[in-house]
């Protein structure tokens, strides 16, 4: 009898930690309206077109999800195999990592919060992931996070991205270019195409065979697009040409 009293106030006890949970972030603290309105005011500062999602190309989306969060649609804001892992680096090197954040996560950092690696702010990112998933659909969530995340050289969202790297929209990009600009999210700098392109290829090579693990694309796609020539934009007079063309010589051994 005691073990069902005790059970049935823990059952209690969650229960009202869980209104309070919905209460806070529908009334209280409207996270989904509070991330909208951090979207909203990033592009405005930063001169950029946000692009509906009906405006980004599908393979696009598939690549970053692929590549960034690849359980994107089946978590709940957090990937508990991704945080695991995580723990385990964060273990093993002593120190406090990014690893482990899921799209939205990531979206939430980029708005909403400071980015700083405290322990405390690992701790609220994944509250507030998880409660903007219970107000906030997916698509929206991908949606906001192509329109803010940063690719470098200044470029905020997929729409600048396109326009910085290559002069063009994103939907008249290629598969070539796409993977490139997919592989730059993670680490910007570490994978500039315009200091490192043979860095930026073999990121870029990671993007393509992630398609072709989720069968987005077939291993002939990516080899074809592997070898496609990269044209940048050049957006710095000091490059030589030899920085803005790369002629790919060899694909990597899978």
């Amino acid at each position: 009898m005691k073990s069902i009293k005790r059970l049935f106030k823990l059952l209690i006890f969650f229960t009202a930690l869980w209104l309070l949970f919905l209460f806070t972030f529908s009334t209280i603290y409207p996270i989904a309206n509070k991330v909208k309105e951090a979207v909203a005011k990033q592009v405005a500062a930063n001169n950029s077109n946000y692009l509906t999602q009906n405006k980004i190309p599908k393979l696009f989306e598939n690549a970053i999800i692929q590549t960034e969060d690849t359980r994107f649609y089946s978590h709940f804001g957090i990937d508990l195999i991704g945080i695991g892992r995580s723990v385990w680096t964060d273990v093993k090197s002593e120190h406090l990592s990014q690893g482990g954040s899921t799209i939205t996560q990531q979206l939430i950092r980029n708005t909403i919060i400071a980015p700083e690696k405290t322990f405390y702010r690992k701790v609220k990112e994944i509250i507030l992931a998880v409660a903007l998933e219970r107000f906030m659909s997916k698509n929206q969530i991908l949606e906001d996070y192509l329109n803010v995340i940063y690719f470098g050289h200044g470029a905020y969202g997929a729409d600048q991205a396109a326009e910085t790297y290559f002069g063009k929209p994103l939907n008249s990009l290629s598969l070539a270019e796409w993977a490139l600009l997919a592989g730059l999210p993670n680490a910007p700098s570490a994978y500039d195409p315009y200091v490192a392109m043979n860095l930026a290829k073999e990121r870029q090579h990671e993007v393509l065979l992630n398609l072709v693990d989720s069968k987005a694309i077939t291993q002939s796609e990516a080899d074809i697009a592997f070898k496609q020539k990269i044209q940048l934009r050049n957006v710095n007079p000091r490059l030589s040409p030899a920085y803005t063309t790369y002629n790919v010589l060899q694909i990597p051994k899978t």
